[in-house]
């Protein structure tokens, strides 16, 4: 289960068009991170023993806290404007969704649920959530508030020629 997680996370990654899946580049351990906003926290997602987790890393005393426990991969991390939340992606339930972590409780809500794959994460008001995903066939920008309302489709590809 875990490697099969992995590879689907190794495909995605190489969706995103991330350069660390070039040959004789170094294990990834500790990568996406992404500052609060007040400056003093990192999130970023780590490899554990069962998959990558989200953890925060405060930059002045070096307190770690792993937000996510679970079997399934758990990546891109990125705060709410407030501070009190990340957003991130995971493959937990057999495709790859959004979730929401508060960072004080730890509680972990889904906010999209599509069979096709929801990915990059980025959190830009406080009522608003980029992200890509593959739903309609093709990689296209969407918009979603916090609570998983108000689906937005910014981007049309258009796929004729």
């Amino acid at each position: 289960m875990v490697l099969v997680g992995i590879a689907v996370f190794l495909v995605l990654l190489g969706i995103s068009g991330c350069s660390l899946l070039q040959k004789n580049e170094p294990e990834l351990i500790n990568w996406e991170p992404d500052l609060s906003p007040d400056g003093e926290t990192i999130a970023f997602a780590s490899l554990g023993e069962k998959g990558f987790q989200i953890y925060t890393r405060q930059l002045y005393s070096g307190e770690e806290t792993q937000l996510t426990s679970n079997e399934d991969n758990n990546w891109a991390p990125s705060w709410s404007p407030q501070g009190d939340q990340i957003v991130f992606c995971s493959d937990r339930d057999k495709n790859v969704d959004l979730y929401i972590v508060n960072v004080d409780t730890l509680q972990t809500v889904r906010l999209t649920m599509h069979e096709k794959d929801d990915v990059n994460p980025l959190w830009a008001t406080e009522s608003t959530i980029l992200f890509n995903s593959n739903r309609s066939d093709v990689w296209e920008i969407y918009t979603i508030d916090p609570y998983g309302h108000s689906l937005v489709k910014v981007t049309e590809t258009s796929t004729e020629d």
